[in-house]
Protein backbone atom coordinates (compact mmCIF):
# COMPACT_ATOMS: atom_id res chain seq x y z
CA UNK A 1 0.00 0.00 0.00
CA UNK A 2 3.05 2.53 -0.20
CA UNK A 3 1.34 5.16 -2.53
CA UNK A 4 4.39 7.63 -2.36
CA UNK A 5 5.81 4.63 -4.42
CA UNK A 6 3.88 5.38 -7.27
CA UNK A 7 5.16 7.36 -9.94
CA UNK A 8 2.48 9.30 -10.81
CA UNK A 9 1.39 10.36 -7.37
CA UNK A 10 5.01 11.09 -6.33
CA UNK A 11 5.21 13.51 -9.77
CA UNK A 12 1.36 15.02 -8.47
CA UNK A 13 2.76 15.57 -5.10
CA UNK A 14 5.75 17.24 -6.18
CA UNK A 15 4.44 19.50 -8.81
CA UNK A 16 1.59 20.99 -6.12
CA UNK A 17 3.24 20.67 -2.63
CA UNK A 18 6.15 20.87 -0.65
CA UNK A 19 6.69 18.03 1.33
CA UNK A 20 7.83 17.19 5.24
CA UNK A 21 7.62 14.73 7.82
CA UNK A 22 7.45 14.31 11.87
CA UNK A 23 7.27 10.84 13.70
CA UNK A 24 4.85 11.26 16.52
CA UNK A 25 4.34 7.60 16.88
CA UNK A 26 6.41 4.77 17.90
CA UNK A 27 6.68 1.12 16.26
CA UNK A 28 9.16 -2.21 16.20
CA UNK A 29 10.85 -3.14 13.46
CA UNK A 30 10.95 -7.38 13.15
CA UNK A 31 13.26 -8.94 10.75
CA UNK A 32 13.35 -5.63 8.83
CA UNK A 33 9.35 -5.14 8.96
CA UNK A 34 7.34 -2.57 10.64
CA UNK A 35 5.01 -3.55 12.67
CA UNK A 36 2.31 -1.40 14.53
CA UNK A 37 2.27 2.43 14.31
CA UNK A 38 0.35 4.82 11.52
CA UNK A 39 0.70 7.70 9.12
CA UNK A 40 -1.56 10.62 8.35
CA UNK A 41 -0.61 13.03 5.42
CA UNK A 42 -1.81 16.46 6.22
CA UNK A 43 -2.34 18.73 3.18
CA UNK A 44 -1.57 22.53 4.11
CA UNK A 45 -1.05 26.54 3.63
CA UNK A 46 2.44 28.05 3.99
CA UNK A 47 1.31 29.23 8.03
CA UNK A 48 0.22 25.04 8.99
CA UNK A 49 -3.69 25.68 8.42
CA UNK A 50 -4.68 22.25 7.45
CA UNK A 51 -7.19 22.03 4.70
CA UNK A 52 -7.37 18.15 4.30
CA UNK A 53 -6.23 15.27 6.37
CA UNK A 54 -5.56 11.62 4.57
CA UNK A 55 -5.53 9.76 7.81
CA UNK A 56 -4.60 5.51 8.05
CA UNK A 57 -2.23 4.42 4.91
CA UNK A 58 -3.80 4.61 1.68
CA UNK A 59 -3.53 3.29 -1.72
CA UNK A 60 -1.92 5.57 -4.54
CA UNK A 61 -5.51 6.09 -6.34
CA UNK A 62 -6.91 7.47 -3.32
CA UNK A 63 -4.05 9.69 -1.87
CA UNK A 64 -4.26 10.77 -5.69
CA UNK A 65 -7.79 11.70 -5.68
CA UNK A 66 -7.43 13.48 -2.34
CA UNK A 67 -4.65 15.58 -3.27
CA UNK A 68 -6.33 16.37 -6.26
CA UNK A 69 -9.45 17.38 -4.25
CA UNK A 70 -7.54 19.60 -1.73
CA UNK A 71 -5.98 21.38 -4.90
CA UNK A 72 -9.08 21.78 -6.93
CA UNK A 73 -11.16 23.59 -3.76
CA UNK A 74 -7.81 25.40 -2.96
CA UNK A 75 -8.29 26.77 -6.48
CA UNK A 76 -12.14 27.59 -6.30
CA UNK A 77 -11.77 28.77 -3.01
CA UNK A 78 -8.58 31.36 -3.69
CA UNK A 79 -11.44 32.49 -6.79
CA UNK A 80 -14.52 33.15 -4.81
CA UNK A 81 -13.03 34.19 -1.43
CA UNK A 82 -11.23 37.25 -3.15
CA UNK A 83 -8.76 37.85 -0.07
CA UNK A 84 -11.59 37.27 2.49
CA UNK A 85 -10.29 34.76 4.81
CA UNK A 86 -13.49 33.89 6.80
CA UNK A 87 -15.48 33.26 3.31
CA UNK A 88 -12.12 31.10 2.50
CA UNK A 89 -12.56 29.02 5.72
CA UNK A 90 -16.04 28.81 4.91
CA UNK A 91 -15.89 27.43 1.94
CA UNK A 92 -13.65 24.32 3.61
CA UNK A 93 -15.99 24.42 6.23
CA UNK A 94 -18.75 23.27 3.51
CA UNK A 95 -16.33 21.99 1.05
CA UNK A 96 -15.89 18.73 3.96
CA UNK A 97 -19.24 18.68 5.43
CA UNK A 98 -20.43 17.98 1.59
CA UNK A 99 -18.24 15.23 1.42
CA UNK A 100 -19.53 13.79 4.70
CA UNK A 101 -23.07 14.16 3.24
CA UNK A 102 -22.43 12.16 -0.44
CA UNK A 103 -19.79 9.74 0.96
CA UNK A 104 -21.77 8.67 4.42
CA UNK A 105 -25.09 10.20 4.13
CA UNK A 106 -24.44 12.10 7.01
CA UNK A 107 -25.78 16.06 7.46
CA UNK A 108 -23.52 17.98 9.86
CA UNK A 109 -25.00 21.14 9.81
CA UNK A 110 -26.29 21.16 13.51
CA UNK A 111 -23.32 19.14 14.99
CA UNK A 112 -21.08 21.62 14.32
CA UNK A 113 -19.49 23.42 17.88
CA UNK A 114 -20.25 27.32 18.16
CA UNK A 115 -16.86 29.06 18.30
CA UNK A 116 -16.33 29.48 21.72
CA UNK A 117 -16.14 25.29 21.96
CA UNK A 118 -12.25 24.54 21.81
CA UNK A 119 -11.28 21.81 19.71
CA UNK A 120 -9.96 19.24 22.22
CA UNK A 121 -13.41 19.60 23.80
CA UNK A 122 -14.92 19.11 20.82
CA UNK A 123 -12.81 16.23 19.84
CA UNK A 124 -13.20 14.63 23.61
CA UNK A 125 -16.98 14.61 23.06
CA UNK A 126 -17.01 13.51 19.50
CA UNK A 127 -14.16 11.02 19.14
CA UNK A 128 -13.95 9.70 22.60
CA UNK A 129 -18.00 8.86 23.41
CA UNK A 130 -18.04 5.66 24.51
CA UNK A 131 -14.58 4.09 23.18
CA UNK A 132 -15.56 4.23 19.83
CA UNK A 133 -14.24 6.36 16.72
CA UNK A 134 -17.29 7.66 14.75
CA UNK A 135 -16.81 5.27 11.70
CA UNK A 136 -14.12 5.49 9.09
CA UNK A 137 -10.72 7.72 9.78
CA UNK A 138 -11.86 9.82 6.98
CA UNK A 139 -14.91 10.57 8.54
CA UNK A 140 -13.10 11.49 11.42
CA UNK A 141 -11.03 13.93 9.25
CA UNK A 142 -14.33 15.76 7.31
CA UNK A 143 -16.18 15.72 10.84
CA UNK A 144 -13.39 17.59 12.36
CA UNK A 145 -12.04 20.03 9.27
CA UNK A 146 -16.10 21.14 8.77
CA UNK A 147 -15.77 22.25 12.45
CA UNK A 148 -12.51 23.57 12.70
CA UNK A 149 -11.28 24.36 9.42
CA UNK A 150 -8.02 25.60 8.88
CA UNK A 151 -6.97 24.57 12.24
CA UNK A 152 -3.14 24.82 12.74
CA UNK A 153 -1.63 21.70 12.20
CA UNK A 154 -0.23 21.88 15.80
CA UNK A 155 -3.19 22.00 16.91
CA UNK A 156 -5.02 19.34 15.37
CA UNK A 157 -2.22 16.36 14.35
CA UNK A 158 -3.05 14.70 18.20
CA UNK A 159 -6.57 14.29 17.61
CA UNK A 160 -5.90 12.84 14.47
CA UNK A 161 -3.49 10.93 15.59
CA UNK A 162 -4.73 9.48 19.21
CA UNK A 163 -8.99 10.10 18.36
CA UNK A 164 -9.18 9.31 14.40
CA UNK A 165 -6.49 6.49 14.37
CA UNK A 166 -6.86 5.23 17.84
CA UNK A 167 -2.56 5.81 18.11
CA UNK A 168 -0.46 7.22 20.67
CA UNK A 169 1.86 9.95 20.43
CA UNK A 170 4.84 8.75 21.28
CA UNK A 171 8.50 10.34 20.43
CA UNK A 172 10.28 6.90 21.87
CA UNK A 173 13.20 5.89 18.79
CA UNK A 174 12.30 2.78 16.71
CA UNK A 175 12.81 -0.59 18.32
CA UNK A 176 14.24 -2.69 16.28
CA UNK A 177 15.51 -6.40 16.35
CA UNK A 178 17.71 -8.46 14.48
CA UNK A 179 17.26 -9.82 11.61
CA UNK A 180 17.04 -13.57 11.35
Amino acid sequence: MNALANEQVGNYLNDHFVSSFQKVGSFRLVNGKKQGGNVAGYFCLADGSVLHVVAGPVDAATLLREARWVVENRKLAAATSKGDVERYKTFFRLAHAERLRQERGLDIGSQLPGPDVPLTDFANRTFSEGGKRPGPASQGVHLLLAAYPLAKIDQVYEVVFEKILGEKISTLPVQGTPRS
